[in-house]
């Protein structure tokens, strides 16, 4: 995949997982995502408020899915996300990313980020701090939910940008199979872009 075609997949992905205010506008690629029209047609179908409360129910309010990727790759509870949250901040910074009002490890922040940034920095987020938790993100919706298909695009996006990926382990995955003192969790997600004093060096 060529890197301008890149850049408009994730950042059209991630303008769809953003708010929904006002129209959606479907990226001109989507016609060769399955999964892609699967989310417009049934997302296409619900009233702006709909779509307003669906999202609301989806990922912030009670939410059956967590779009905070920190959560997923450490648990909710870990210290360990705000270190990492403040690198992503940090990182971000460096590269002269605007987050906006969301919180830095949104997945629509972190794909626009992935959109932007150089391509062995984009290979090491898609396997340690995106594929791993989109998989547990569609996990967590029913199948009649259209951001199950939108996730489902997503995740069919990065691994098409990488053929043969596999998502690398999480500090969370590693600690409940090997206990709190294993060196993954201490040692953070394992990508160089999340490290600040490796991005500052």
């Amino acid at each position: 995949m060529k890197m301008d075609e890149i850049h408009h997949r994730l950042s059209g992905l991630a303008r769809l997982l953003e708010y929904p205010a006002g129209e959606i506008t479907l990226p001109e690629w989507a016609g060769s995502a399955p999964a892609l029209a699967r989310f417009q047609a049934a997302f296409g179908a619900l009233a702006p408020e709909e779509r307003e409360e669906l999202y609301l129910a989806t990922f912030e309010v009670t939410p059956s899915c967590v779009p905070y990727v920190s959560i997923h790759l450490f648990g909710e509870e870990n210290f360990k996300r705000g270190e990492f949250m403040a690198a992503l901040q940090e990182r971000y910074h460096q590269a002269g990313f605007e987050a906006g009002a969301e919180l830095p490890d949104h997945l629509a922040v972190m794909l626009r980020f992935a959109a932007e940034t150089e391509a062995s920095e984009r290979c090491e987020l898609v396997e340690y701090c995106l594929l791993g938790p989109v998989g547990k993100m569609i996990a967590a919706l029913a199948e009649a939910n259209p951001y199950r298909a939108l996730l489902e695009a997503v995740r069919e996006t990065l691994e098409a940008m990488y053929p043969g990926m596999r998502p690398a382990p999480s500090p969370l995955e590693q600690m409940q199979q090997h206990g709190m003192g294993c060196a993954a969790v201490s040692a953070g997600c394992g990508c160089k872009a999340t490290h600040a004093e490796e991005a500052l060096a």
